[in-house]
């Protein structure tokens, strides 16, 4: 049973209380790309602290106009086309240990832009795999990664992979392909 969606239904409980998936995907759509924006254009709406916290703001800031859960992580089982993301009762400890390394690592400071595009791969599809959210963890996880490269001096755009490659990369765990995709994307913001 998932207390996400409505019942005998697929389509997730929501402020507007829509049940067609249709009507709902394209209000989401339309609603987040604008909060996305606000995002963007003012980068004091999240204090960027690079951990589990961080990324529950920035899915509350972004979803906080359709779903009561945003920013709150899932408590139920995931999956898509065969994936299951992690176990909801191992996501405060999965978690410790993704943002943990990222700490150790002291959040990627002083990397090139090649071990940047490397570390930040990694770290995405990590959090790809935590997926703590019952919906919306891509565009989470993309603005965090986001969030990152720019607090290290580069703009990380998203632009050169589709989001079907995305997903594709994210399935198969390889970093080092979606590396090179993000290195087609990141450039230094001093140059």
């Amino acid at each position: 049973m998932d207390k996400y969606v409505y019942i005998n239904s697929e389509v997730l409980k929501n402020k507007f209380d829509m049940r067609k998936s249709e009507d709902l995907a394209r209000k989401e759509r339309t609603l987040t790309s604008i909060r996305l924006l606000e995002i963007l254009d003012d980068k004091s709406k999240i204090k960027h602290t690079f951990d589990l916290k961080h990324l529950q703001k920035i899915h509350k800031y972004i979803f906080q106009d359709l779903y009561n859960w945003a920013g709150k992580l899932r408590e139920v089982d995931i999956a898509k086309g065969g994936t299951l993301f992690c176990k909801a009762i191992n996501i405060d400890s999965f978690s410790k240990d993704i943002f943990s390394k990222l700490q150790k690592e002291n959040w990627l400071k002083d990397y090139s832009k090649e071990e940047i595009a490397e570390k930040l791969a990694i770290l995405f599809l990590d959090i790809n795999a935590l997926h703590p959210f019952r919906e919306g963890n891509g565009r989470t996880q993309r603005e965090f990664i986001r969030e990152l490269a720019e607090e290290r001096g580069f703009i990380l755009t998203f632009k050169n992979i589709s989001k079907e490659k995305m997903i594709e990369l994210s399935i198969k765990d390889n970093p080092k392909e979606l590396a090179k995709f993000f290195l087609a994307d990141i450039r230094d913001l001093h140059k």
